[in-house]
């Protein structure tokens, strides 16, 4: 069983509660990374992803004038251990609707694991992962919605996909 510190990264961008989203967003762009773990007294207490930038952004708020203590919590906060195999962290991660764990030790953090290290060491898990992202565009769109991505008959990019029997199909193929 692989462990989650033979695959762990451990540098890790952090930051503190007090900073605004667009600083956030800013660390987050000159570092590469999609996420900062939000430290406090020396301790991690969150994490803020791009997608909860994104959202801020999208809910037409300030950016620069947005905390990120006050970016509301959309997941509940997931750690792992470095002694963890990657399957069980693999499922909390599905469980709990995220891509990124921070991992700690003792209450410091010693690295961060996502799911593009976790795919990269072990491929035999895509499968769990691509279910996860099924349930998570199931989540966002409603069947009676259109939506964009892969078509899952043909497997061609369309904007135009229509759940048809539970799958999300392209116009083509859904025969309309």
């Amino acid at each position: 069983m692989i462990k989650v510190k033979s695959i762990m990264k451990t540098r890790v961008i952090t930051a503190g509660p007090d900073i605004n989203v667009s600083d956030a967003a800013k660390i987050m762009t000159n570092n590469r990374v999609g996420c900062l773990v939000i430290m406090q007294n020396k301790n991690p207490v969150g994490i803020v992803t791009d997608s909860d930038i994104v959202s801020v952004v999208a809910s037409g708020k300030n950016p620069k004038s947005v905390r990120i203590k006050d970016v509301p919590a959309k997941k509940k906060f997931i750690t792992a251990s470095p002694a963890e195999n990657i399957e069980d962290v693999t499922r909390k991660m599905i469980k709990n609707g995220v891509k990124r764990v921070p991992v700690i030790q003792n209450g410091k953090l010693m690295g961060i694991v996502s799911d593009k290290e976790i795919l990269l060491v072990s491929p035999e898990l895509l499968e769990i992962l691509s279910e996860k992202l099924k349930m998570r565009v199931e989540s966002v769109a409603s069947p009676d919605r259109t939506i964009s991505g892969i078509c899952e008959s043909c497997g061609d990019y369309s904007d135009s996909l229509n759940n048809v029997g539970g799958s999300w199909m392209c116009e083509d193929c859904r025969g309309d």
